[in-house]
C-alpha cells in the first residue's frame, strides 16, 4: 500500500511540475500610446486628438502583427446585431517617432503563443464586440486578449470596461505588473508642442 501511494504522489508530483515549468519561447508587446492635447502656444498648429489627456490607444504585437482594436461608424453605444467597430490585423503599430509611448515586453510559452496567434485569426476575422464608447474599447478590448492566454484573470465584460475605461487603467495597472515580474519596459517621450499624459507615481 505504501509503494502504492508513493508510485501516485511520484507521478502527480511530475504532472503539476510539467505543467508549471513550460518554456517560455516567444514575446508579446503591448504598445500603449499616451493620452494629448495641444501644449501652450500650438492650439492653431496641432489637433485635437479623441480623449484628449485622457485619450490614447494600446494595441498588442506579436509575430510580425499588431491586433487594434478601432471604432466604427457609431462607436456611442454597442451593436449586437451588426457591429461596425472592432479588431484589425496590421503590420505596423501606427505610433509616430514623435508621440510619447511605452510598450512592456511580456515572455509567453508555447501554447500561449499559440493560443495568441489563434484570437489574432479569429478576432480580426469575426469580432466577438462591437467598439463603443460606452462599452469595449481599446484597452478594455487588449485585457480580454491577454486574459485569454492566461496573462490575467478574465473578466465579465461590465468589470472589465469599468476597471479599464480608457488606457492610462490598463498602462498604470500593467507597468506594476511588469516591474513586479522584472519584464522589459520601454518608454519614449513624444514632442513638447503637445501635453502629454503622466504616469504619476510609478517611474
Amino acid at each position: 500500500m505504501f509503494l502504492k501511494r508513493l508510485f501516485i504522489l511520484i507521478i502527480f508530483g511530475s504532472f503539476v511540475a510539467s505543467g508549471n515549468t513550460q518554456e517560455l519561447t516567444d514575446t508579446v508587446k503591448v504598445h500603449f500610446l499616451y493620452g494629448s492635447k495641444p501644449a501652450k502656444g500650438y492650439k492653431k498648429t496641432e489637433a485635437k486628438l479623441f480623449g484628449g489627456i485622457k485619450g490614447g490607444h494600446v494595441n498588442i504585437e506579436a509575430h510580425g502583427y499588431v491586433l487594434d482594436f478601432l471604432p466604427g461608424k457609431n462607436p456611442l453605444l454597442p451593436s449586437k446585431k451588426s457591429p461596425t467597430g472592432g479588431y484589425h490585423l496590421n503590420t505596423s503599430t501606427s505610433i509616430d517617432s514623435t508621440d510619447k509611448w511605452l510598450t512592456i515586453y511580456i515572455p509567453i510559452n508555447t501554447l500561449q503563443s499559440q493560443k495568441l496567434d489563434s484570437i489574432f485569426k479569429t478576432f480580426s476575422e469575426n469580432t466577438p464586440y462591437d467598439y463603443a464608447i460606452f462599452g469595449m474599447r481599446c484597452a478594455a478590448a487588449s485585457y480580454d486578449v491577454l486574459s485569454k492566454i492566461g496573462l490575467f484573470p478574465e473578466l465579465p465584460v461590465h468589470k472589465n470596461v469599468a476597471k479599464h475605461f480608457y488606457p492610462k487603467l490598463l498602462r498604470k495597472k500593467m507597468i506594476k505588473w511588469a516591474k513586479k515580474n522584472n519584464y522589459t519596459v520601454i518608454r519614449h517621450e513624444g514632442k513638447a508642442s503637445r501635453k502629454w499624459e503622466k504616469d504619476e507615481g510609478i517611474f
